[in-house]
């Protein structure tokens, strides 16, 4: 069975409590389409403040989640 591409989701928020409910609400949509895949985790990127995509990644094991700073650091 070929499974199709799932989109990563993308997120930005204002307030740390919608950060919280949509980054969560992200993850559990992953973790419908990870369980039929079986193959990839998934992975929380951050971007910025209130700036996430949740997606899977062949980077990640299945069965877990990880995270990833991508904010620029500065000098």
């Amino acid at each position: 069975m070929i499974m199709q591409d799932v989109e990563p989701i993308e997120i930005k928020v204002r307030d740390r409590a919608s950060m919280d409910r949509c980054i969560t609400a992200a993850v559990d949509r992953m973790i419908e389409s990870a369980r039929r895949q079986r193959t990839n985790g998934i992975l929380v990127t951050r971007f910025g403040d209130g700036h996430f995509v949740v997606g899977l990644s062949d980077a990640v094991p299945f069965g877990y989640t990880d995270q990833l700073d991508s904010r620029r650091q500065t000098a």
